[in-house]
């Protein structure tokens, strides 16, 4: 009996140790690692296919990122063609509101996508949620744990703050389910090796590089309008606009008012009010998103400011560029959703089949301005289709 009880308790031990192994990784550089998750049973049985990442160029730290992060647009030329299981596959795609127009743009880019790989014969569909708001955390892991209930093979997600989604993402590990995160970035506990974004703290640091562009030598006093305080986007947003101005004494920018609006539209229309009232020489609101700085034209427009008080947003949704090209608004640091939700697909399967990726990828960002808001924007950011190939 004593024998059989312990080779029943050497069997378990035996398949525990294969049920949670995990495989050794690949990475654009000691500080681009890459972790790989536990295979599902969506992902392929067959070995992961590796990479060679190490001449894909590891990009300035942003100080939100543990580890080094790379550009989609590098790291592409060395993947080649997205593999795509010969079976349905399901996708969950949690945004965080499509009221606004950025997630809308992105839900847009996905659907298109979804129809060429249709046209290439592959058996995919995408589910695309979010919450009712921008602030709606609970809707939003309701969401996440819905998908699992269902199985989908893989769920994509921009959680709303830092710590809304960790409980669905630690189920969904325990289920198996792939996860592909942005907007936040999981290096701790949950660990999530698969992210696809922006760096929010370069944008920053380009809206005030342009502000000093515009305003000249003789600089002046500027605002910020942030957005949730709790939200990473906002945050590093803000920090980076903040960075620029302070590595640069010469630029004379004088930040005199940070005040949040929670990215809505009309409280960052009043904070904008009471700032233009308060500072007399402002020369610059800086807002975190373009639905918060369209507000803020709306306040510069009704105090006759316009031209005057320079307004810039975070972004490039199609009502922002309008507003450019119209003379409004001044500018927008180009976030390219309706790019970054394909780019998001592809690193998706990428993760269903178990391939080692650099921890932290990030999409193409840029100033919009109305030097080139007449341009499609692909071109701005030199954008290649992607290439399928159906898997045997």
């Amino acid at each position: 009996m004593k024998k059989r009880i312990l080779a029943i308790l050497t069997c378990m031990a035996i398949l525990f140790s294969l049920s949670t192994g995990c495989s050794s990784n690949q990475a654009a550089s000691e500080d681009a690692a890459a972790s790989q998750p536990a295979a599902s049973d969506t992902q392929s049985k067959a070995e992961a296919p590796k990479f060679d990442f190490s001449s894909v160029p590891v990009q300035k730290q942003d100080p939100n990122f543990k580890n080094g992060a790379v550009l989609y647009s590098d790291l592409s030329k060395v993947l080649g063609a997205v593999s795509v299981p010969n079976k349905e596959v399901k996708i969950g795609f949690i945004m965080k509101s499509l009221e606004n127009e950025y997630w809308s743009m992105m839900a847009n880019g996905i659907r298109e996508e979804i129809d060429r790989m249709k046209a290439a014969g592959c058996n995919v569909t995408v589910d695309i949620r979010s919450g009712q708001t921008d602030q709606d955390q609970e809707g939003q892991l309701s969401i996440m744990r819905d998908m699992i209930n269902k199985k989908y093979d893989c769920i994509i997600a921009f959680p709303i703050s830092d710590a809304n989604l960790v409980p669905g993402i630690e189920d969904a590990q325990k289920a198996g389910i792939p996860i592909v995160t942005g907007s936040v970035a999981y290096d701790d506990e949950p660990h999530v090796p698969y992210y696809i974004g922006l760096s929010s703290y370069e944008s920053g640091r380009q809206v005030a590089e342009a502000f000093s562009k515009k305003i000249g030598a003789e600089g002046g006093e500027v605002s910020i309008i942030m957005g949730i305080p709790n939200n990473p986007s906002a945050r590093d947003r803000t920090a980076g606009f903040k960075a620029w101005i302070d590595e640069n004494p010469e630029c004379k920018l004088k930040i005199v008012d940070t005040q949040n609006a929670d990215w809505d539209r009309m409280k960052a229309k009043d904070i904008a009010d009471i700032q233009i009232k308060k500072y007399p020489n402002l020369k610059a609101i800086f807002c975190n998103n373009d639905v918060m700085a369209l507000g803020a034209v709306e306040s510069v427009k009704a105090a006759d400011k316009l031209g005057k008080i320079y307004v810039a947003g975070t972004d490039g949704t199609n009502e922002a560029i309008k507003s450019i090209k119209e003379g409004e608004l001044t500018l927008t640091a180009g976030q390219f959703s309706y790019y970054l939700g394909k780019m998001a697909l592809d690193i998706a399967f990428r993760a269903m089949d178990g391939i080692a990726l650099p921890e932290r990828v990030w999409g193409s960002i840029g100033i919009i301005d109305s030097s080139n808001a007449n341009q499609n924007m692909g071109e701005v950011i030199n954008w290649k289709d992607l290439d399928y190939q159906v898997q045997k």
